[in-house]
């Protein structure tokens, strides 16, 4: 089968960027990966990238940006797909997709808390949200 030219524009270190990544390679669709310093990104960055963000899959040139619209995309546009043909058992997959995506912004809380409350808080969250995905 012939597939479009796929691009992804990374950033070193972003779990967004991972999911997309590590769906492109459990489909095994041949790519390239281009790296980008979000500090001082190439101007073509900001035509390719409406809210800024990695990542974003350059398709034959054109631009398919959030992380889960990747995934999806991707797992569309190759054979057997990575989500459940039973569509409860597919809600149910991606309720725990949303439920990571909490658990990751949570984490990004934890990071950047400026003050202990926030911390705590932040902290607190993660561990629920991880008992969930242990009781899951």
């Amino acid at each position: 089968m012939n597939y479009p030219e796929l691009k992804l524009i990374s950033f070193t270190l972003c779990p967004y960027v991972q999911r997309a990544r590590i769906t492109l390679l459990e489909k095994k669709l041949e790519h390239t990966v281009e790296y980008i310093d979000l500090d001082m990104p190439p101007d073509w960055f900001f035509d390719v990238s409406p809210l800024e963000k990695v990542p974003v899959l350059l398709v034959d040139g054109e631009a398919v940006f959030e992380s889960m619209v990747i995934c999806d995309f991707v797992d569309e546009i190759s054979p057997s797909s990575l989500y459940s043909d039973v569509p409860l058992v597919k809600a149910q997959q991606r309720a725990w997709i949303a439920l990571g995506d909490s658990i990751l912004s949570s984490v990004y809380d934890l990071m950047f808390a400026s003050e202990e409350t926030r911390f705590k808080q932040a902290k607190a969250s993660i561990i629920d949200k991880l008992d969930l995905l242990e009781e899951g």
